[in-house]
């Protein structure tokens, strides 16, 4: 009865601060506090405040005028990181006028998902249900899709949002044709790794397109003599990737075409993460070599061919982790899946990945390949206050999630499913 209690007033509290127009001070007791980069803090305290972890620890001084959260019995944890959706991109498949997810040609990359994500799609809410909090929002095409955005899961408007604009630049890795045997006819006298090789040739050209153009826009700017080139926005958003200084996702699936892909990457000297992988597990050793972390997508998936076993797709995780190759986890292309990412995490568990590395996966792990560890993917003070109390393993199916906050603000929780759950809950069957 006193559980029932205790839940009953945290959501209330919730409730009560998820009006607030700006996160206040908020002291959160006697719940087990998981930080992910530390030992969990059993009957611990967090301050937060100004959308920030203040303190945490067995004993926190309560700042003066802060609400107080008893989460006793209950767990706190880092939000999730979904590290590539198409949330606020996409709403309803069967309606072209609500996807708007990708444009015509093969490269443009000076395209940002940033300009088209709709901060109200209902995705949103019955994303952050599990527990996220954040996520890479990436463009669908081509060769050369766009820019990703990474977002917080809650926002009136896109700054509100986000956490950064342009988070990553994609790359649509050319698939090696199926052989005869896997469903498909191959150019006659041309092996898979020729067709793929030649694809791979023309992302390298149009590399080399762009490195040219801003040589010769460096050279004019140093040269008053010479006149600088017109200006391409392809080649302007590419000047970041190749320097170096914003990374680039490539999705690449099949061993050879990851290896492929690796030496691409060290031709090129691009900052590249690797999206997919379903075959990782086979060339484990060449990615963890190449410094190259991995984006796992969704795992409602097939194996990629029939001799690697039915559970391939949920193997290679664990074997990536165990070869030592920073992992991630993502939702994939669908955002009426977002709530599975745990689902995901917890079926690779099954599989042979310690709970701890699916734990780090989904925090910290993303949040330093992602390049923003310095403000999400853990509890630990100075860093954003994106959190969620749940009271249990928050792998587990059957755990509740029991109150989000996202910048120190408490987010409703209502969301379509719940919506849908009340509506026909009482509804009397039809005859």
């Amino acid at each position: 009865m006193k559980k029932v209690f205790v839940l009953a007033a945290l959501l209330w509290m919730v409730s009560l601060l998820a009006g607030q127009a700006s996160p206040g001070k908020l002291l959160i007791v006697n719940a087990t506090i998981v930080p992910v980069v530390g030992p969990a803090i059993e009957r611990g305290q967090i301050l937060i405040e100004g959308g920030k972890i203040a303190a945490l620890g067995i004993h926190v001084d309560q700042a003066a005028g802060a609400q107080v959260m008893d989460a006793a019995g209950l767990f706190v944890y880092p939000g999730w990181i979904d590290a590539f959706s198409r949330y606020g991109l996409a709403e309803i498949a069967a309606f072209a006028s609500t996807m708007d997810a990708r444009e015509l040609g093969k490269e443009n990359p000076e395209l940002r998902a940033a300009w088209a994500i709709n901060p109200q799609s209902v995705h949103f809410g019955t994303g952050r249900c599990n527990g996220t909090t954040a996520a890479l929002v990436a463009p669908s095409g081509k060769t050369f899709p766009g820019m990703a955005a990474l977002v917080k899961m809650d926002g009136r408007t896109f700054p509100e949002m986000a956490v950064r604009e342009t988070a990553a630049a994609l790359i649509n890795f050319p698939v090696s044709p199926r052989s005869r045997g896997e469903g498909g006819v191959s150019k006659a006298g041309e092996s898979k790794l020729d067709v793929t090789a030649k694809l791979v040739e023309k992302i390298k050209e149009f590399l080399s397109e762009a490195r040219r153009y801003l040589a010769l826009k460096a050279a004019a700017q140093g040269d008053r003599s010479l006149t600088p080139p017109d200006v391409d926005p392809k080649f302007e958003a590419l000047a970041p990737v190749l320097a170096g200084e914003l990374p680039v996702i490539i999705t690449v699936e099949k061993a050879k075409d990851i290896e492929l892909a690796i030496t691409f990457v060290r031709e090129e000297k691009l900052k590249a993460i690797f999206r997919g992988c379903g075959q990782g597990y086979k060339v484990a050793q060449k990615i963890k070599a190449a410094g190259i972390p991995v984006i796992i997508d969704s795992l409602y998936q097939d194996p990629l061919e029939p001799e690697d076993g039915y559970d391939a797709p949920f193997r290679n995780v664990a074997e990536l982790a165990q070869a030592g190759v920073p992992i991630c986890f993502s939702s994939g292309e669908d955002p009426s899946a977002g709530k599975d990412l745990t689902y995901h995490a917890a079926r690779a568990v099954a599989f042979g990945l310690e709970r701890q590395q699916a734990i780090a996966a989904l925090t910290i792990g993303a949040a330093r390949i992602l390049g923003v560890s310095d403000r999400l993917g853990s509890l630990e003070v100075g860093k954003d206050a994106d959190l969620f109390v749940c009271d249990g393993d928050p792998l587990d199916g059957r755990t509740q999630v029991r109150a989000i906050l996202i910048n120190g603000r408490p987010v409703d929780m209502d969301n379509w499913w719940e919506q849908q759950y009340r509506k026909w809950r009482g509804a009397a069957p039809r005859e």
